[in-house]
């Protein structure tokens, strides 16, 4: 059995994309900008035997370079190219395409990963994945009644944005202590709003109570600006959009730039290659954090999959729970704060779910001409 799951190859019968526009509940503050809706990519694919696997990715400007404009034609393209051949020669292109293009990858790569039922995403015993909440309050008495009911429905790990335009950076953390007070966790994500000495006069004059770690102060290629931020920081960092791939692992610990490692199972391409930066980023004396706050209910049940056995602090792959609707026809349930995974579960999509929230579908199909296989 490899990584992945295949015993042995079989071949894509079908392919289908999907390019969808998911609302979401209430708008989700970032530092540039709400974001009202996903943009995610969803993959399908079957093969000769009937098995069928998806995967997804949703993209989000300011994040990276990676958009749905130019994912959506080379979504197609792969699903062409893919159809008709063996699951071996697809996990080639697929992980070929990984360096220029990885979210687009990962949707494609996860599919088939689940179609060869890649063991990553077993089961075995009744699991449970801690999520974080979100802090979203401007003004203290809204956040206390915001926080305590995050507190009645279990969440010890709660996450404040800063880096908002017009608000008082300091204050607002302030806000977030005295309302925690010792009850929970605080996670805060500055989604790269800050240069370098404006995140070191922050942490500097930030008291680190109840404070978990603090992420992605500065731009993302600016290490120089971490590095500055390290050295003022009274709380630990975490690195989330500065991380792609292994080298920027190696360059994080190399430098000295973060305590925590954010992994997203959208830049790693696959389930097995995200078990592997997770265990580097240990090897590396750092520690992992993992989970996507944008991304639809099939890529956070992935992640809850590997978070169950490979994390140990609560997961940022709460997503799904902003969506107004599920993709999935069976989301897992969240109890007590937690994800919950039961064993042998299988998650199925809802396609009606699929269709109302989609704006361009493309499908591959082989067929069987005068007794010679052609795909279309």
């Amino acid at each position: 059995m490899t990584a992945t799951g295949s015993a042995a190859a079989t071949r894509i019968e079908r392919v289908d994309v999907h390019c969808l526009r998911v609302p979401l509940l209430r708008p989700y503050r970032l530092a540039f900008g709400d974001l009202l809706a996903f943009d995610t990519l969803l993959v399908e694919l079957a093969d000769a035997q009937g098995r069928r696997g998806f995967g997804e990715a949703t993209f989000l400007g300011g994040y990276g370079e990676e958009l749905m404009t130019s994912a959506w034609p080379l979504a197609r393209t792969l699903a062409d190219d893919a159809v008709g051949k063996s699951s071996d020669a697809v996990r080639t292109m697929f992980a070929r395409i990984g360096s220029r293009a990885p979210f687009a990858a990962t949707a494609f790569m996860t599919a088939l990963e689940m179609l060869c039922d890649s063991p990553v995403l077993r089961i075995d015993a009744p699991a449970r994945v801690p999520l974080l909440g979100l802090l979203n309050a401007d003004d203290e008495r809204s956040a206390q009644q915001e926080f305590e009911t995050l507190l009645a429905q279990g969440y010890r790990t709660v996450k404040l944005k800063i880096g908002l335009p017009g608000s008082d950076h300091l204050e607002r953390v302030h806000l977030a202590q005295r309302v925690v007070a010792g009850r929970a966790r605080i996670r805060i994500d500055a989604n790269q709003a800050f240069s370098g000495p404006e995140a070191a006069a922050l942490l500097d004059a930030m008291a680190p109570d109840d404070i978990e770690l603090f992420e992605q102060p500065c731009a993302a290629g600016d290490w120089t600006a971490h590095a500055l931020a390290a050295r003022a920081a009274r709380v630990p960092l975490m690195l989330d959009e500065s991380i792609y791939a292994m080298a920027d692992i190696e360059r994080a610990a190399a430098e000295g730039a973060a305590k925590y490692i954010k992994l997203k199972l959208v830049k790693l391409v696959g389930l097995a290659e995200l078990e592997t930066a997770l265990a580097r980023i240990r090897a590396l004396g750092m520690r992992p954090v993992l989970g996507n706050g944008v991304a639809c209910d099939p890529g956070c049940w992935m992640e809850a999959c590997v978070a169950a056995r490979c994390i140990d602090n609560a997961g940022e792959m709460n997503g799904y729970l902003k969506q107004r609707t599920p993709l999935l026809a069976n989301p897992p349930p969240v109890i007590d704060g937690a994800m919950c995974l039961a064993p042998g579960d299988r998650p199925a999509l809802d396609h009606g779910a699929v269709a109302a929230q989609r704006l361009e579908m493309h499908s591959a199909r082989t067929t069987v001409v005068a007794g010679r296989t052609t795909s279309h």
